[in-house]
């Protein structure tokens, strides 16, 4: 039976050199693996998601994005979420402070939605009001047009989506985006909730890049788990 915690319970730790070595190291392999990736081809938008709630899909979001600004990318942080946005919280950001992604495809200025973390040396569009249609929002033409203004200005987007197993909007964003991220949670999504997100992807032709396996036990896993078995098939067929 897989593991179920409350979202509210899940601890956020941010990248950094005061962080354990291997929780950096971890950051840097992914953010090397993703340059590889990108070698011949546009690689710069990318989508974070996972098969369902409380997999660590914005805290990996927001650490991928210290890591390739620490490389000296250029990078937007967008809070995709507009049904439960937790980027704002987890980087201490007051809400009620700032205009974000629903204002400004909603008709408002860009340049009014665009937080500069200076400390982490990157920009950050949070997710403001919570609209009554987030996926029509996100597949709509203002939010193609958005995505088009801002890949000229930056070097990477990552985008962090809710779960694609439970709603829509990671697919249906991911026509605008160069490639998805599944990020899968030990022991927490069985393997149809996992085969289900990919399924859901596939359906719409997303480019999915790989996988992140996140809080992996290298003591509990074994060559006959199902995460093992997922973890691996999904690095060795990109």
């Amino acid at each position: 039976m897989a593991r179920r915690e409350k979202h509210s319970n899940r601890k956020f730790m941010l990248v950094g050199k005061d962080t354990p070595f291997q929780y950096q190291e971890a950051f840097k392999s992914l953010r090397t693996n993703l340059k590889f990736l990108a070698m011949g081809k546009s690689c710069k938008k990318i989508i974070m998601t996972s098969a369902i709630p409380g997999e660590g899909k914005s805290s990996v979001a927001i650490n991928l994005a210290v890591s390739l600004a620490d490389a000296g990318s250029r990078v937007l942080l967008m809070d995709c979420d507009l049904r439960k946005p937790i980027l704002h919280r987890y980087l201490k950001l007051d809400k009620s402070s700032y205009k974000g992604l629903t204002n400004i495809l909603s008709g408002g200025v860009l340049t009014e939605s665009i937080v500069n973390m200076k400390s982490l040396n990157l920009h950050v569009i949070i997710a403001d009001a919570i609209p009554p249609n987030p996926a029509e929002l996100l597949g709509s033409g203002r939010m193609k047009i958005l995505v088009e203004e801002l890949e000229k200005h930056y070097d990477y987007i990552i985008f962090d989506t809710p779960p694609v197993s439970v709603v829509t909007d990671a697919a249906v964003l991911s026509q605008y985006a160069d490639g998805v991220i599944l990020v899968i949670r030990q022991n927490h999504a069985t393997y149809d909730e996992v085969a289900l997100a990919k399924k859901n992807l596939d359906t719409v032709h997303a480019n999915i890049l790989g996988a992140v396996l996140n809080d992996f036990n290298t003591k509990s896993a074994d060559k006959e788990s199902g995460y093992y078995y997922s973890y691996n098939y999904d690095y060795s067929n990109d």
